[in-house]
């Protein structure tokens, strides 16, 4: 009986320290949740729309991202000009600690540039983020119908 219990505590110690250790890895990691990307007509540039959290003690600032799908991809913003809204290039997106980001339609996105294969509802894009330490975050966008989210 002693044993027992004695393995079982040593499995339950075990048991916390690997959450404990997985829970910080997590931590530092940018989270990326509902990757999508509305359908469009072939050849034509897309759009991703995604929510970005920092989990981690640090700002995370996204410079750049690529696809192998796409020639270009290019983080975007919508701004009013004139009376007229026009997308802009962001240089960088920043997110703070503790906070998210939503990369949505008529906001911040990513521009999907020269497409290299016709895509459709279904498809899956490989996009890869990249932070200012050169850091690679990997997602999926999903194609989805324009006229719903």
């Amino acid at each position: 009986m002693k044993r027992r219990l004695a393995r079982l505590s040593s499995a339950v110690v075990m048991a916390t320290l690997l959450a404990m250790a997985s829970q910080s890895a997590i931590a530092g990691k940018l989270q990326i949740d509902d990757p999508w990307t509305p359908e469009a007509p072939p050849g034509r540039m897309m759009a991703g729309f995604m929510t970005l959290t920092n989990h981690g003690d640090v700002s995370i600032e996204l410079v750049d991202a690529q696809s192998p799908l796409f020639e270009r991809v290019e983080i975007h913003t919508m701004i009013m000009d004139d009376g007229v809204m026009r997308m802009r290039r962001l240089e960088q997106l920043t997110i703070e600690p503790g906070q998210s980001v939503a990369l949505e339609p008529g906001g911040k996105h990513l521009m999907l540039m020269r497409p290299r294969e016709s895509l459709a509802e279904g498809d899956e894009i490989p996009i890869t983020l990249i932070d200012s330490n050169e850091d690679r975050h990997e997602l999926i966008s999903t194609v989805r119908p324009r006229a719903t989210r």
